[in-house]
């Protein structure tokens, strides 16, 4: 490219006297430089995706989402049709539960004496505090539920919405999602208190002598979504932090592709929240253009990615898609026959 072509289009500084709402101030970010640009580019790719009525969108959620203050901001994401499919860690759905029982998450400080909070049986997530005693009455309130279910083989997102069900707050996510027929997977929910209330469960069939229990058949799940990829139109993904939900979403066209539909593409649109980078090796900073590679993203996906902690990017773009489009609803109803995805609707 010749000079005047890479000299085309001049920074234009941020004049804050002249926005009103947060939709006007990531446009203004569009002219500026480093993240606050690109999540001008999450705003507008996070735009296209949520208009396309061809589109089922994945959203995957990893890190201390909760903790961190964005439940509601997830609730409302389901709530207002943002998200087809939800696919989180363990421990952001036993916060959403704990929040759902009544108890709280409480502002505290990451310096401090993590000796005198053990002795106080209190558990600390960088500057956030939790109650011990707490955690271990959601761990047994979810044993007793659970213990209420026919006995069985279940999926995560069958046992998932079973748990929305027992909760009444309208600011939980499992509840919004149990309402709004969004099907939630968590692929590692052994890893959480869920899945230690689980087992405290089985242990209990064991002392017992109970035969029959309950199971969550983990390949079930990718069964399950994988069915949601293959009778979707296009598919877009939303990645707050990496891990194994966003892998879990990345891999849905080679796991079908392994299945025999040689046909299918990879996601057609990609935003990611993210505070790591490439170098490392790790998922969680692995770019889009390396899953294009793989097949996963398509090779031309609308994508962006933001490096910025996900509690000051998740609610800037979203707030903003929010804001100017008050009238939005691209709603998806599924019907599920035990396993089986007989189809979308919409």
């Amino acid at each position: 490219m010749k000079k005047k072509d890479l000299l085309k289009f001049p920074i234009k500084h941020l004049d804050l006297t002249s926005i009103d709402g947060l939709d006007q101030l990531l446009r203004g970010f569009e002219a500026t430089s480093f993240q606050s640009r690109n999540l001008a580019k999450s705003r507008i790719v996070l735009d296209n995706m949520e208009k396309d009525e061809t589109a089922t969108i994945f959203l995957g959620i990893a890190g201390a989402i909760v903790p961190g203050g964005l439940r509601k901001v997830i609730r409302d994401m389901i709530k207002t049709h943002m998200v087809d499919v939800l696919v989180s860690t363990g421990a952001n759905l036993t916060h959403d539960f704990i929040e759902g029982m009544g108890f709280h998450h409480y502002i505290g400080s990451a310096h401090v004496d993590d000796k005198t909070l053990e002795d106080e049986k209190i558990d600390r997530i960088y500057d956030t505090y939790v109650d011990n005693a707490e955690f271990e009455t959601v761990e047994l309130t979810i044993s007793k539920y659970a213990s209420e279910l026919e006995p069985g083989i279940y999926s995560s997102r069958e046992f998932l919405a079973y748990l929305g069900s027992r909760l009444e707050d309208p600011n939980s996510i499992l509840r919004a999602a149990y309402e709004e027929g969004v099907p939630i997977y968590c692929p590692a929910l052994c890893d959480s208190a869920i899945g230690i209330g689980l087992t405290h469960l089985y242990a209990q069939g064991e002392l017992n002598g109970q035969g029959e229990r309950i199971f969550i058949d983990q390949i079930r799940d990718n069964y399950e979504i994988a069915q949601i990829k293959l009778k979707s139109e296009t598919t877009g993904a939303i990645y707050v932090g990496g891990g194994v939900p966003k892998n879990y979403i990345q891999q849905l066209e080679p796991l079908l592709d392994t299945m025999g539909y040689r046909e299918v593409d990879g996601h057609k649109y990609a935003v990611q929240i993210t505070t790591d980078d490439p170098k490392w090796g790790g998922l969680s900073g692995c770019t889009f253009e390396e899953a294009q590679s793989w097949g996963k993203i398509t090779k031309d996906a609308q994508m962006a990615t933001v490096y910025v902690d996900s509690t000051i990017g998740l609610p800037l773009i979203v707030g903003a898609f929010l804001q100017s489009n008050k009238d939005f609803d691209r709603s998806r109803k599924f019907s599920w026959i035990a396993d089986q995805l007989e189809r979308i609707e919409r």
